[in-house]
């Protein structure tokens, strides 16, 4: 259940700060501000950490975040204001994992179980990349409201070629209905009424359109334009078979997903329908090729998004190399992904932190952290642009960066409070002491893994 946050004295150091000019009335109306302090704040606006800080919030609004003192004096007096210590730390925005699949199998309990790991590890939203829509909507509603313990559900309906709604997966997420008929898995011709497909999916809540596969760069385009004409995201795979990673690009997408397929702007020959079974040819090409410069320099103009999904590539590997008898195909040249995520940020590229993948269930946190440690280890990300992808670029993906992402006036109060500083270490995310999620205070002590 929803835990409002309630500063403790039998837990957190609390005073009122108070005037002879504030009047009791006065004190009492709204809720009170609240100057919460002790902590260095990583605000995820890109500057340096900011030692003994304080985050001043009303209700669910940042009214200030910066030096304890000089938000101190912004209410020195004023009645209506609690002080609490939160004993040291290090405070950060809100995470995103930006690529999820909470129902492309609809299973509530499992869903819940990791939308539950996902919160008490400081993710406080997500971005999930197409599945049933009606259990997603469900999930997403009682997530807002705070009837399941969860982070924020931002999800995709899905638009596709006819040819695609063959995969188990989209049937799955149809299940009782016809996959390509659904309004959140719709099959797409060059005869599709584009205002009425575009206004089924926003019909299904979803806040954005992911483009899957099987389809021609002149139906991509019409889908991103009247997405756009109707205020919703378009969120895509970097190669949709057969328009291509630039073509996307060009077609003004918001985000491009899974880094692995963009080397298929390198190939002279490339599959005109998605799937598996066929990998590029990395050996005839380099991450720092022309061909890869041209994209990511597009990509930079645009402000179009990267959504890399690294780590699940190295996943694949250490399951092959633990198991090389097994059925697991390989994928990606996972040193080929690295360096084209190398060569991305270099450039300037904005990259996010997705996943595409759950840890297991024992495991004592979710998906984020590995991608967000692969990053650092081999994307040449620093811990702060590692944080800055899995917040304020995470925000911009969603179409929220007005509200969340960082901490300043006017935003949301999400963030978290760490043991360790982050700065110095990305795995340090891990030493999570508690995290608020829309004022809502969840602590890490609490967490029992489901």
């Amino acid at each position: 259940m929803r835990r409002p946050y309630l500063a403790s004295t039998a837990v957190l150091a609390a005073c009122a700060l108070a005037s002879p000019g504030t009047t009791t009335a006065q004190s009492q109306q709204g809720p009170p501000i609240e100057i919460l302090h002790g902590f260095t704040l990583i605000d995820g606006r890109g500057g340096d950490p900011i030692g003994d800080a304080a985050l001043a919030i009303e209700g669910n609004r940042i009214l200030m975040a910066g030096p304890l003192e000089d938000v101190r004096a912004r209410w020195e007096r004023d009645l209506n204001v609690i002080t609490v210590d939160l004993g040291g730390g290090f405070v950060v925005p809100g995470l995103v994992d930006s690529h999820v699949h909470l129902a492309t199998v609809p299973n509530r309990e499992r869903a819940e179980a990791e939308l539950h790991r996902q919160l008490y590890a400081g993710i406080t939203a997500v971005r999930d990349m197409a599945g049933d829509g009606r259990a997603l909507a469900s999930l997403a509603r009682d997530a807002l409201l705070g009837e399941i313990e969860a982070p924020d559900i931002y999800y995709a309906a899905l638009m596709a070629g006819p040819s695609f709604f063959a995969d188990p997966r989209p049937q799955a997420s149809a299940r009782g209905a016809t996959a390509g008929e659904v309004p959140w898995m719709q099959a797409v011709t060059p005869e599709t009424d584009m205002v009425r497909a575009v206004a089924r999916a926003k019909g299904t809540f979803a806040q954005g359109i992911k483009i899957y596969a099987n389809l021609g760069w002149n139906d991509v385009t019409r889908i991103v334009e009247e997405a756009h004409r109707q205020e919703m995201r378009v969120w895509a795979h970097s190669m949709v078979f057969p328009t291509r990673p630039l073509q996307v690009v060009r077609s003004g997408v918001d985000v491009v997903s899974h880094v692995c397929r963009i080397a298929w702007e390198g190939m002279a020959n490339a599959p005109t329908e998605y799937h598996h079974g066929r990998l590029p040819e990395y050996d005839l090409i380099t991450p720092d090729a022309p061909v890869f410069t041209e994209l990511f320099q597009e990509m930079l103009a645009r402000g179009t998004i990267l959504d890399a999904t690294l780590a699940m590539n190295a996943r694949f590997d250490r399951m092959i190399e633990q198991n090389p008898d097994n059925s697991t195909p390989r994928r990606c040249d996972t040193d080929f992904a690295r360096g084209l995520v190398r060569q991305a940020h270099a450039i300037g590229v904005p990259i996010v932190a997705g996943t595409d993948f759950n840890t297991p269930p024992a495991a004592p946190f979710p998906a984020l952290h590995q991608e967000l440690e692969e990053l650092v280890a081999h994307g040449g990300f620093s811990p702060m642009d590692a944080i800055a992808s899995a917040t304020r670029v995470a925000a911009r993906a969603l179409g929220i960066e007005a509200t969340h992402g960082t901490l300043e006036p006017g935003r949301s109060v999400n963030f978290v409070l760490l043991d360790s500083d982050p700065s110095a270490d990305i795995a340090n995310l891990r030493t999570v002491r508690a995290v608020w999620k829309n004022a809502a205070r969840f602590a890490r002590s609490d967490f029992r893994a489901r």
